[in-house]
């Protein structure tokens, strides 16, 4: 899905490391911003362990249980980095201006959604979604 969406480089955590494969697609530089939208120890601690000195991570990710913050991830407070925790920046307005854009189809996401749920079956898409089966990108419900 990233390929068919332009990217140019894929890494698959399952197939490899993907702090080592990061690191060694930037010649051990590190990224300028990292995105987490995962919402897990293991994938925030990722995201901080690529940045760049001076890089930024932005966590969009719901987490559910105790966030850690790993002193050696965090280069011991002397890496400069950023950590920016929010679920939509901008509030209302720009997640208003979003649902415009997606309303407007003027971008192609229907390949992002891999699974249509009514609202009544709205548990059933959580525990699907939540437990990563199916080959699940993303869930539409509709009320």
């Amino acid at each position: 899905m990233s390929r068919r969406r332009g990217a140019d480089h894929v890494v698959d955590f399952s197939a490899e490391d993907p702090v080592r494969a990061i690191m060694e697609l930037t010649d051990g530089r590190g990224v300028d911003v990292a995105i987490e939208a995962l919402g897990t120890q293991v994938t925030f601690e990722a995201a901080l362990r690529v940045l760049r000195p001076g890089g930024r991570l932005s966590s969009l990710g719901v987490y559910s249980g105790d966030l850690k913050l790993p002193l050696d991830a965090f280069a011991a407070g002397l890496g400069d980095h950023t950590i920016t925790t929010t679920l939509c920046p901008g509030g209302k307005e720009r997640m208003r201006r979003l649902m415009e854009v997606v309303a407007s189809r003027r971008i192609d996401l229907g390949g992002l959604v891999t699974h249509h749920f009514k609202l009544d079956d709205i548990e059933r898409a959580y525990e699907l979604f939540s437990h990563q089966q199916d080959n699940v990108l993303k869930v539409a419900i509709t009320p």
